[in-house]
């Protein structure tokens, strides 16, 4: 009995090295709650180790960067606390190194960049208005160097949504919108969306509070003047998701937005530069409520761009950029899947669905609530689940627990034996 014992010791002993480790689970502590809404969720290999990370901002204001090694992922980096609603994420060159920047936009109107491989502040604005969320790295006068612009606006129906331009040497805008525009102004980029051979600025809106119809639109400023070219029909609920892209390679971009608001409808648009106006020329159906999750690549290699949009129901969609046909739809995975990034994060050469899934403690009206948060990783081909981070394993855990019980044992079998080793040279003595 005691060598079966000790042969069954020594088997856990031995099966220690290829249980994977502990570190490499994510769990739901790791991720808090409320995590990659809107654009804070974003994947690159961003410290220039060779290995890709995905970073995604929190309700709680912490930024966590989780990295795929060796077949697994694990938790590289959290952030310190900021203030709540860390939804602004973004990462680029914003200074003369050669390191990446990551840039940070909380609640609290505080913007910051770090050193993308040091974690290290370099860069701190004055505090702006609330929720500095809509984050763009551009080089607008062409020296060679990045500005910042910062899009702000806490829920409000007042209109004091505004952008703020910064350069690295001053925490200080340069310069603003004329007036204040609406609220919400999330998503920012900038393009010659008009083909005349000078860049414009869009920026998306929404303008709502309480239990009323959603309002929602977008903008379309001259760059050198910040007068208005362009101001959409009210989309009916907040444009949360933004992309510029030509999706049919006709010379000239298409403006892929998503939009909702509360329990409400939700849709994704495409609207394009006909030669006298922006015209719109899609519509999905209603796949709201809060279609907030959006991104663009060819995910299954046809050649194809899709159009990839999530929202609080927890499901995510596929459309053909080119026709628009609905090309595949998530099984439910769970509420409030509010931002997505497509990326090969496993160098695989084939690109992944990146989705933060998650409500969040906190919200007084209701339409959202705490709910376990995941990271859901699916192959844009076959639209596998790859991973879920999140995810208990009880797997792995009950191995965990036989393997800890296993070394406890042998440890007290090789006592035991060595007590019997001593007292018997004691005897022979």
């Amino acid at each position: 009995m005691r060598a079966t014992l000790i042969a069954v010791s020594i088997a856990f002993l031995l099966l220690l090295p290829i249980v994977p480790a502990a570190s490499g689970e994510v769990g739901p502590d790791a991720l808090t709650s409320g995590i990659g809404r809107f654009s804070s969720i974003i994947c690159a290999d961003i410290d220039s180790d060779g290995k890709n990370e995905i970073l995604f901002g929190s309700y709680e204001g912490y930024v966590t960067s989780v990295e795929y090694r060796s077949g697994d992922y694990f938790v590289d980096w959290t952030s310190e606390r900021y203030g709540t609603r860390v939804w602004g994420l973004t990462y680029g060159q914003f200074d003369d190194d050669p390191a990446l920047e990551i840039i940070i936009g909380d609640g609290d109107g505080e913007v910051r960049c770090l050193d993308g491989i040091t974690k290290e502040e370099e860069w701190h604005s004055v505090t702006l208005d609330r929720d500095a969320h809509g984050l763009l790295l551009h080089d607008l006068d062409g020296d060679g160097t990045n500005e910042l612009l910062v899009g702000c606006g806490f829920k409000t129906d007042q209109g004091w949504g505004q952008v703020y331009f910064f350069e690295n040497n001053s925490s200080e805008p340069f310069r603003t919108l004329p007036e204040p525009w609406n609220s919400r102004l999330r998503e920012l980029d900038i393009a010659d969306l008009d083909n005349d051979g000078e860049d414009e600025l869009i920026v998306t809106s929404g303008a709502a509070l309480g239990d009323v119809k959603g309002e929602g639109y977008f903008r379309i400023y001259d760059l050198e003047t910040l007068e208005v070219e362009f101001e959409s029909e009210d989309l009916q609920g907040c444009v949360e998701g933004m992309k510029v892209t030509d999706l049919d390679s006709d010379g000239t971009l298409d403006i892929i937005l998503s939009n909702g608001y509360r329990y409400r409808e939700g849709w994704c648009f495409i609207y394009s530069w006909n030669g006298d106006t922006y015209g719109r020329l899609w519509r999905s159906e209603n796949i709201g409520p809060k279609a907030y999750g959006l991104d663009v690549d060819d995910i299954d290699g046809d050649g194809t761009p899709e159009i990839v949009v999530s929202n609080m129901g927890g499901y995510i969609y596929a459309y053909d950029g080119i026709t628009h046909r609905e090309e595949w739809r998530s099984p439910e995975l769970g509420r409030d899947v509010l931002g997505l990034v497509i990326y090969d994060v496993d160098d695989d050469g084939q690109v992944e669905i990146i989705a933060g899934q998650g409500g969040y403690v906190g919200k007084g009206d209701y339409t959202s609530g705490y709910v376990t948060p995941h990271v859901y990783i699916i192959d844009g081909r076959t639209k596998e689940v790859e991973a879920v981070l999140g995810e208990v394993d009880e797997v792995r855990q009950w191995l965990s627990v036989f393997i800890i019980a296993g070394t406890a044992v042998a440890l007290i079998q090789i006592a035991v034996i060595i007590r019997i080793i001593v007292r018997k040279r004691r005897l022979l003595e």
